[in-house]
């Protein structure tokens, strides 16, 4: 997403982050500086199963997952960033996390609250990895998104200046997937790609993001949707990952940095009226049992990244 409204680190950058405005144009958006590369082959190696979660107790394991941001001194949610994000209206709450079933179920409900002074219309929930960072790899969720016009629901890693958006959408759009990577440096880079498909929350489906040295693609139910490379033409578009030949490239000014590691996160939040998704401009109950559902979480690496 180029417009910065989704981010979670939007709220940590602004307590972080001094003020700072470095005008870019279209192309240093798209194209950085030409680098030598020596190409690469095809990384054949299987991919290895490091972390996952398949909920099947009855309750969440507090040993892979923290509820909230742990952006504090002591990694604890006391912070302002801890429990609310960028221009979404809601407050991430423990109660609305719960495991049963077989499932993770991350809630949502209206009603007014304060989070470190800052006033929210509605709460919401969010898992992120408790210690666990992974620098290159796949990224892999089965779950149903939730409807409803304002939900916003997220797949998506966080770690050093890198965002990777393995998905997210807008309860009023449920047929249109967004993907998207930044790199929140000085100055900030982004990019990002839609895909129309039939009303993905009717039902669960399998989401994935392969992030590899030189290229990074998105899957939904095994199918490619999205692709940028680490490396991209004169004219900004990716280069393939491998089998490129050798010699200078320009390179892609928001792909994720190698030293990197990201935590992976999914969250369900409220937009704001004005913000990423189409929020409610008061608040707005959902049925009851309004919920991002999660099958299973799994996280695999090729052999020579353990």
């Amino acid at each position: 997403m180029i417009i910065m409204q989704r981010t979670f680190f939007a709220s940590a950058c602004a307590l972080l982050l001094p003020a700072i405005t470095l005008a870019q144009t279209k192309r240093e958006k798209r194209i950085g500086p030409k680098v030598n590369d020596e190409g690469a082959a095809c990384d054949t190696a299987a991919w290895q199963l490091v972390f996952s979660d398949e909920f099947d107790g009855e309750a969440l394991d507090r040993g892979k997952w923290r509820t909230w941001f742990p952006y504090s001194a002591d990694g604890s949610d006391q912070c302002e960033g801890c429990r609310i994000m960028g221009t979404s209206n809601t407050i991430f709450r423990d109660d609305l996390v719960t495991v049963k079933n077989g499932q993770l179920h991350l809630g949502v409900r209206a009603g007014a609250g304060e989070w470190y002074s800052k006033r929210k219309e509605h709460d919401g929930a969010m898992v992120h990895t408790a210690i666990d960072r992974f620098t290159y790899g796949r990224f892999e969720v089965r779950c149903r998104i939730p409807k409803g016009a304002g939900l916003w629901p997220a797949f998506w890693g966080f770690g050093g200046e890198t965002e990777i958006d393995v998905f997210e959408f807008c309860g009023e759009q449920s047929n249109l997937f967004k993907g998207a990577l930044h790199r929140w440096g000085r100055p900030k880079f982004s990019t990002n790609g839609k895909r129309r498909l039939s009303d993905l929350s009717r039902g669960f489906h399998e989401y994935a993001v392969e992030w590899e040295r030189d290229g990074i693609s998105w899957y939904i139910d095994g199918e490619l949707v999205l692709y940028r490379g680490r490396f991209v033409d004169k004219r900004g578009r990716p280069l393939p990952a491998c089998e490129r030949s050798p010699g200078e490239h320009f390179t892609a000014p928001y792909y994720p940095r190698s030293e990197d590691g990201v935590n992976i996160i999914l969250d369900l939040a409220v937009s704001e009226p004005k913000g990423f998704c189409k929020g409610p401009k008061r608040p707005t109950p959902w049925p009851e049992g309004t919920s991002f559902d999660v099958d299973y979480v799994r996280v695999f690496q090729r052999r020579g990244n353990l």
